[in-house]
């Protein structure tokens, strides 16, 4: 029995669960090897060993207890017993203690907001870009959506809450998104095409950009205006919205949403360069002028002194 258990967990130790499953296979495990312990300790007693068989009762009523404490926790709404011991032993031993469905470590994937950037802007003014999405733009940002969630760069699982929790936060007036937080596009640029508008480009890669907007107004001006006065840097791009969880009566209810696109852009007055280039210029060109001319002095000064001797 022992060591089918023992295959039981190796086998699940290969399977990536979530940790909610995983613990409720694991209680389930440890409820049948308790009966197991219960069955050992008949037959000690059958064969006259009752000390062994006191023992064996004793570990199988303990790990009854903690077993009934995880089907509380796994398995009920409730989660709570008014015979659960470990609130005291916490406050005894000055435990903290972690919830293993909240505290748990999340998946080290490529959700970081506005981490991911075009480069390190510093001293550098940013400007929000409000966003437009023609037909075929829709189109083109639900595919890239796809190639995300093919190469597991997005995953649509509301960041590994659990459904008490995301019916907890609805109700509260919170929209959970299946994407659980804003996502940095993997690649992304900004360019102008032929008939003047400031497109965004995007997808994995540059090979596999597609276009997913048009830039209308950066900051309070319109992007042909923002053109004429700024040099313009796009600096991150965040996919947002998709699916959400609103309450429902007895749990959360799934909502369908298009994604779509928030982007940051650094901007830089034009001409800044031009009239420092101008004013090196200039002052060169006076330099010259002035290397000229005292030439000139030195060149009537050496003549009037060969004339003189």
């Amino acid at each position: 029995m022992v060591s089918l258990l023992s295959m039981i967990n190796s086998y699940l130790s290969y399977i990536n669960l979530n940790v909610k499953i995983k613990n409720r296979i694991y209680t389930a495990m440890a409820s049948v090897g308790d009966f197991y312990l219960l069955y050992v300790s008949y037959r000690f007693f059958v064969n006259g060993y009752w000390g062994r068989g006191l023992l064996f009762i004793l570990a199988f009523l303990v790990i009854a207890y903690f077993a009934y404490l995880n089907i509380l926790y796994y398995f009920t709404e409730d989660k709570k017993s008014q015979f659960d011991v470990s609130p005291w032993i916490e406050k005894t031993f000055h435990l903290e203690a972690k919830d293993p469905l909240t505290d748990a470590p999340k998946p080290n994937n490529a959700q970081a907001g506005f981490v991911q950037t075009n480069g390190i802007f510093q001293d550098t003014d940013f400007l929000p870009a409000e966003i437009t999405f023609s037909e075929t733009q829709k189109s083109n940002l639900a595919r890239v959506v796809e190639d995300l969630l093919a190469v597991d760069y997005l995953q649509l699982d509301y960041g590994g809450l659990g459904e008490r929790q995301l019916f907890t936060q609805a109700k509260n007036g919170d929209k959970p998104l299946a994407m659980g937080a804003p996502l940095a596009l993997p690649y992304f640029e900004l360019a102008q095409d032929n008939q003047g508008q400031l497109k965004i480009w995007g997808g994995l890669n540059q090979m596999q950009r597609r276009d997913l907007g048009t830039v209308e107004t950066v900051g309070l001006m319109p992007a042909s205006e923002a053109m004429e006065r700024y040099h313009l840097y796009l600096a991150t791009v965040l996919l947002t919205g998709g699916p959400y969880r609103v309450a429902g009566r007895t749990s959360s209810v799934e909502k369908e949403a298009p994604f779509a696109l928030e982007s940051r852009v650094a901007y830089r007055q034009r001409g800044v360069h031009g009239v420092v280039k101008e004013a090196e210029t200039q002052v060169a060109a006076e330099f010259k002028s002035e290397e000229s001319r005292v030439e000139k002095v030195l060149q009537r000064a050496d003549r009037e002194l060969r004339r003189r001797r």
